[in-house]
């Protein structure tokens, strides 16, 4: 959940992130879920939350979390709708719809009102209404609105949303700044050692040595299909297309190459190579003043050199770039005085510019034997990438039509390939040797952004190189696979999930005697898990803000007092740790100057988002928000059972 955690750390938020994110995202999977939660609730209770005279209702709220889930799942493709509602993704999403109604209610409350010109000009700028010059097209505001079955009206409503949030709550957090007095305790919160240890109660010696009944596998697998659930997996059916195919249609005649020496006769004509050498200077009486000494026999380079400064030197110059660097009229003394010459100072956007000319070669021209190799390459690869683009085009026609990908195949001699059941990350969960190749990555992510009913899509593989005609085959959904495939793991979950008790009621024990002064040693032996490996624990807290995926016992360290003890739980039952607090030790951070700007910074920004959380709950008890716990916990639900998640 990086992305997620990512989006919503920013200064303004969960307020200011999710927004159009969240109406016009990709990958819709939701539009064949309306009215599941309503016929749930009954059409009466299918309301999430009361916003003044607005509503959201469940089905809202289900259709937006699955836009939501969907965009995250564009940045890790194994992520599991139930990792993403463990993570608060589905409320973040609530807070996000209700804030925006609540806003444009308290601002029509209150006269703020929000021109339809206003929202024309915001739809108007956004990219992706733009075609492909970058001008606004209805054609493709339509377009996409329609393919993602998302109203005008709600777009419409949620570009409302957001320039009433940036009048209200950028307003809320502007010039937000902290009080002197806050940042040194602060910043010495971030630098202090902490210092401790740990002591790591597993699950594994409490478990059971006998194997579970069938009856209690099957229940305990019923029970717990999170920890069993798979990413969704598919096939990708495709034929691939190289520019290579026109190769041999794409040799240039005679004709064609010496048209091609013509046009670039510039190019092939005898010239002058000149070698430059510049100086800027910053007041045109310097400039001058190094003039005349020049004059006087001193090199350019010498010049520079008893200044501080130093001339740069260009071999084989050309008028245009010494133009863009200086002028066009400084270019063209350049290039017309001779060998030995010095013009100038000339006016430049950086100061006042001496050229001197170090050297004038003479460079003979080029017959057409002489470039025939490299004009012969140049045409043969434009006219394969013409071919190959043609032909690009006329598939995309076919398809157009409605021809499948095996038309394709059996029309143009291609050979459809098929991968076998991968995750969005390119995995094969039966084969783990398995690796995909750089044709296959380059397929994962739209191949997974597609839907089972879509048609074959052209997607570039290489650009100007290779397509690859693209569309999903089988598929299986995220969730818990059959039992008998999961079997060997399901028992060591069991096990482990039985040991998990009693590992937690020793290291609670345990935790309990140290916060009563009694020593670790001591007390893991009257815990009955006496002989544990003793594990030392050393952090400062700008050490786990500078890294994510911190681990639980070093965050749990920063959180105690000295002297106490806290359990910590592994992942997926293995089992807990116990963490004690030794000893803290406190730095002095006023003499780091760059530690307390960036304390003194980043509190600004809490407390810039701290304005904004305190106005919009004030905007929400001002307008008396309701929320329906049980009808959200129904969205849950459903989510789950429309991702594949058993209850």
């Amino acid at each position: 959940m990086q992305f997620f955690r990512r989006m919503v750390r920013t200064k303004i938020g969960g307020y200011l992130a999710l927004g159009l994110l969240l109406l016009l995202g990709f990958a819709f999977a939701a539009a064949d879920m309306s009215g599941s939660v309503g016929s749930m609730l009954g059409q009466n209770s299918a309301q999430v939350a009361k916003i003044s005279g607005d509503t959201i209702t469940a089905n809202d709220l289900q259709t937006r979390t699955q836009r939501f889930f969907e965009r995250v799942r564009q940045e890790q493709p194994e992520l599991t709708m139930a990792e993403f509602l463990a993570q608060g993704g589905m409320q973040q999403v609530l807070d996000e719809m209700i804030s925006v109604k609540a806003l444009i209610a308290y601002g029509q409350k209150h006269g703020v009102r929000i021109s339809k010109k206003l929202v024309d000009a915001e739809i108007a700028r956004t990219p992706a209404f733009a075609d492909a010059t970058g001008v606004f097209s209805e054609t493709q505001f339509r377009s996409i609105l329609s393919q993602n079955r998302v109203s005008e009206q709600e777009v419409r409503e949620d570009f409302t949303g957001q320039i009433i949030r940036q009048h209200l709550l950028m307003a809320a957090a502007a010039g937000a700044r902290t009080p002197e007095t806050m940042v040194p305790p602060y910043a010495a919160m971030l630098i202090e050692l902490r210092e401790g240890e740990m002591f790591a109660v597993p699950s594994q010696r409490f478990a059971p040595e006998k194997a579970p009944t069938d009856a209690q596998l099957r229940a305990f697998y019923t029970a717990n299909p999170d920890e069993f659930a798979l990413p969704e997996q598919r096939k990708l059916r495709y034929v691939l297309l190289s520019r290579e195919r026109f190769d041999a249609q794409a040799v240039p005649t005679e004709a064609e190459i010496a048209d091609a020496y013509k046009a670039r006769a510039k190019d092939f004509a005898a010239s002058q190579a000149r070698d430059l050498s510049q100086l800027i200077l910053p007041t045109e009486a310097q400039a001058k003043d190094f003039a005349a000494k020049a004059a006087g026999g001193k090199t350019l380079a010498d010049l520079a050199r008893e200044a501080g400064l130093s001339a740069s030197r260009t071999q084989a110059a050309e008028q245009a770039a010494i133009a863009s660097q200086t002028s066009a009229d400084a270019a063209k003394a350049a290039f017309a005085a001779g060998k030995g010459q010095l013009v100038g100072p000339f006016r430049t956007a950086l100061g006042w510019a001496l050229i001197h000319v170090d050297d004038i070669r003479s460079v003979p021209g080029k017959a057409l034997e002489q470039v025939r190799p490299e004009l012969t390459a140049e045409l043969r690869e434009r006219k394969a990438k013409e071919l190959f683009a043609d032909f690009v085009n006329q598939l995309d026609g076919r398809l157009g039509e409605g021809a499948t990908l095996t038309d394709l195949a059996k029309e143009n001699d291609l050979q459809i390939a098929e991968t076998p059941l991968l995750t969005g990350e390119g995995r094969n969960l039966r084969d783990p040797a398995y690796q995909a190749d750089e044709t296959v990555q380059a397929l994962l992510k739209p191949g997974f952004a597609m839907s089972g009913s879509d048609d074959p899509q052209i997607v570039p593989v290489k650009p100007d190189e290779q397509i690859a005609i693209l569309i999903p085959g089988d598929t299986v959904a995220a969730g818990p696979p059959p039992l008998t495939e999961v079997r060997e793991a399901a028992v060591l979950a069991w096990r482990l999930s039985q040991g998990a008790a009693k590992a937690r009621e020793a290291a609670n024990k345990a935790s309990a005697l140290m916060n009563k002064g009694v020593a670790p040693e001591e007390a893991l032996k009257q815990a009955g898990i006496a002989g544990l490996p003793r594990q030392p624990l050393a952090v400062r807290r700008i050490q786990l803000n500078q890294q994510t995926g911190a681990p639980p016992p070093l965050r749990a360290l920063l959180t105690m007092q000295v002297n106490s003890a806290r359990v910590v739980a592994m992942e997926n039952n293995l089992g807990f740790v116990v963490v004690r607090l030794a000893k803290v030790t406190p730095e002095d951070p006023r003499p780091n100057t760059q530690l307390m700007d960036s304390t003194r910074a980043g509190l600004a920004n809490v407390l810039g988002n701290e304005y904004m959380t305190q106005l919009i709950g004030a905007i929400e008890r001002d307008l008396k928000v309701s929320r329906n716990l049980t009808a959200i916990a129904a969205v849950e639900k459903a989510l789950r059972e429309a991702n594949g998640l058993a209850q």
